[in-house]
């Protein structure tokens, strides 16, 4: 670990301070990023690492940015982070979940170059655009999620299943779920976080904010839960070691922030499956370790009802469809994920569609926002 050996070096106390550690990570990630993304653009251009159609004449951004986001938060955190079971626990995921989003995003990239030699039409390469089936990657989400759930019990002495309630305090009532029951839910809680994640990213910028918003409200729990003086006072369990966290969520700001300059509309790149699912695993799996799972649907009021829409929607039409008359199938949004709803919705009232996507991501990012601001005032006030 860098700061490590600079404390070593130096013995200047400096370098082993939370605060410090944190916000080197995230300078160091967002540095990265700005230096070496000019040059990643230029090479997936040069591999045609794309996995959408040219439109107007104009080849589209290539895929795969998630990759280079990835990489850098995991540098930062071996840099800046000390490793224990809590750190260990979300670069794995992070890691892993990178990985099947990289196979995925792979396969979109080969199935459309089997398009442009004549090997399958584009019919085809729609129905195989998810890149590996759903079935196969809800598979590995739950492998991977039940073996870092396994870790973590056996190496986090603190991880009894406890979960913290909104609005009520861990002395008052501080419910514990038996072990196959917190192990289901840790298994949940990561799944649907990459889930919403990665149904969110579909405009220009639109799982930015919420990846920042939901990693800035776990790196100040993560720091206040990790000092016993702290978390007495707001009233929240002490998590000794879970404070190394804190710079892994600092990381991932500085990565989305960094990455914000390249995909902002028009986007320069796309993040890919392997940057959201990456991130939003990650983001998932720090919620649980720090007894915060069921704030998520709060502050991350937008990632959850993307996922919630295309739950919904698909089950709401298979539903309808076996027990309508005329066995047909109807549908509670216009289409999903949401965004895509207000698409459809708000389709001729701008002048232009970019107009239109810019209302539906500032709405959005103002959503996220505000339910940033909910849900700190509920957890560290509201009790």
């Amino acid at each position: 670990m860098l700061s490590l050996l600079l404390f070593h070096l130096t013995h200047v106390h400096l370098f082993e301070d939370r605060l410090f550690r944190a916000g080197a990570a995230s300078l160091f990630t967002a540095l990265l990023v700005f230096l070496a993304m000019p040059h990643y653009i230029a090479f997936l251009k040069r591999r045609d690492a794309t996995a959408d159609f040219d439109h107007q004449g104009k080849p589209p951004p290539p895929i795969l940015g998630g990759m280079l986001l990835v990489i850098a938060v995991i540098a930062a955190s071996l840099c800046f982070a000390k490793l224990n079971a809590y750190s260990g626990s979300a670069l794995v995921i992070l890691t892993a979940y990178a990985a099947i989003g990289a196979v995925d995003d792979l396969m979109k990239v080969r199935n459309k170059r089997l398009v442009a030699l004549g090997k399958i039409s584009r019919a085809d390469y729609q129905a195989k655009a998810d890149g590996i089936s759903a079935r196969l990657r809800m598979t590995l989400y739950i492998l991977f999620s039940l073996l870092v759930a396994g870790f973590a019990y056996k190496f986090i002495p603190g991880l009894s299943g406890h979960v913290t309630l909104p609005f009520v305090k861990p002395e008052v009532w501080f419910p514990h779920l038996p072990n196959w029951a917190f192990i289901a839910l840790i298994c949940l809680v990561t799944t649907a976080s990459a889930n919403g994640a990665n149904f969110t990213d579909g405009l220009d910028s639109l799982v930015s904010v919420p990846l920042i918003t939901t990693a800035l409200f776990a790196g100040v729990v993560a720091y206040i839960s990790g000092n016993a003086i702290f978390a007495k006072y707001f009233l929240i369990p002490y998590i000794p070691g879970g404070d190394e966290l804190f710079p892994i969520c600092t990381a991932i700001i500085g990565a989305m922030l960094a990455y914000l300059w390249y995909n902002s509309p028009p986007a320069e790149i796309y993040m890919g499956d392997a940057g959201s699912i990456g991130l939003g695993g990650a983001i998932g799996i720090m919620f649980v370790l720090l007894r915060i799972e069921l704030f998520l649907p709060i502050v991350g009021a937008v990632l959850v009802a993307e996922a919630l829409s295309v739950l919904l929607q698909i089950t709401g039409f298979k539903f309808t469809r076996r027990f309508s008359s005329d066995g047909q199938g109807r549908r509670l949004f216009l289409r999903a994920p949401l965004h895509h709803h207000y698409q459809m919705k708000w389709k001729g009232n701008f002048d232009s569609p970019q107009a239109l996507n810019s209302k539906i991501l500032w709405r959005f990012h103002l959503v996220s926002i505000l339910a940033l601001i909910l849900g700190s005032l509920i957890f560290f006030k509201v009790r």
